[in-house]
């Protein structure tokens, strides 16, 4: 009769536990969420954006004057780079636990995990936080406020409160030839919102459903995405308005969990043998790129297609 090695056991734990950190990781991430999420087979991939366009102009019907002739003029093509980095962490935890616990550690582990992934992630998208370098798009507050549009929160009601701030954030992606259709924030800005109004009477936020039938978050017209996983600065940015469509996150499809248990693992004082300890750990590794398309809009200018909304000052004003 074969025996079932260390082997086995672990590749049956890296299979069984890998979709659940790819669900996860992309549930917890409110940038996976909210943003094109573009499947990547290489590390490095080229994305061809348009740089310039190509002008026309008014012709005569003249035979001889040059301004009887068609004019020439072309578009031409830039660069953008999706290069993937990685994102990792071990979670040790002792035999002993795993034997006494009432329901599936490991997959809580797994869970946590994914959104420890999806948090990092959405930091640096956000706000750049350990941003790779190698990622040469700006984050999104850092294009908001190269763009000049960042409006922040006044404190008294009118046109610079919260709802209104909100829309002229957007009102500027849409000026800036792009169009502004998420919203991303704290979970908090739904609460901020419930009693706000328009001028109308209807609420600014509202959850309606969407077409697979759950539940669609909706701020004035903007799908919503909540930064659940820790991931959101309230002292930076209250929230960010995107045209979702270029905001394009890499994915790498081989996002695995590995199970160990003979290893040594962390430096200095840190270090743990997990076979001396009777400890197993879980590893977690995923791999994503990002891309902003801040790519020349109908008017030929290069367009940031990001505003941001920003805390009142301190001790309010407008």
């Amino acid at each position: 009769m074969a025996d079932i090695t260390r082997d086995d056991v672990a590749t049956l734990i890296q299979e069984e536990y890998s979709n659940l950190l790819l669900e996860t990781a992309q549930a917890e991430s409110a940038a996976l969420a909210a943003f094109t999420n573009v499947p990547l087979g290489t590390r490095i991939t080229n994305a061809p954006v348009l740089a310039t366009l190509p002008e026309a102009y008014w012709v005569s019907e003249s035979a001889t004057d040059d301004s009887g002739v068609k004019p020439t003029s072309k578009a031409t093509w830039g660069n953008k780079q999706f290069v993937v980095e990685e994102i990792a962490v071990i979670v040790p935890v002792h035999e002993n636990t795993i034997d006494d616990a009432t329901e599936d550690i490991l997959a809580n582990i797994t869970t946590l995990g994914g959104t420890a992934i999806g948090k990092k992630l959405d930091q640096a998208v956000f706000f750049g936080t350990q941003k790779p370098a190698t990622w040469s798009s700006r984050d999104l507050l850092a294009a908001a406020t190269a763009a000049g549009n960042v409006f922040q929160v006044s404190t008294a009601p009118g046109p610079n409160d919260l709802a209104g701030s909100i829309l002229q954030a957007a009102g500027a992606v849409a000026d800036s030839g792009a169009d502004p259709s998420s919203i991303l924030s704290a979970s908090g800005l739904r609460f901020r919102l419930a009693n706000l109004r328009g001028a109308d009477g209807q609420a600014i936020y509202q959850r309606a459903l969407s077409e697979a039938g759950g539940v669609q978050d909706n701020i004035a017209g903007l799908d919503a995405a909540f930064a659940k996983n820790g991931s959101w600065d309230n002292a930076r940015a209250t929230a960010l308005v995107a045209d979702r469509s270029r905001v394009l996150m890499g994915v790498r499809q081989d996002i695995t969990v590995k199970f160990l248990d003979q290893a040594t693992i962390g430096t200095g004082e840190n270090q743990i043998n997990l076979a001396e300890r009777d400890m197993v750990a879980l590893r977690f590794k995923a791999r994503y790129a990002y891309v902003l398309g801040n790519t020349v809009n109908a008017t030929g200018q290069a367009s940031e297609p990001v505003g941001a909304v920003v805390p009142a000052a301190a001790g309010g004003g407008a």
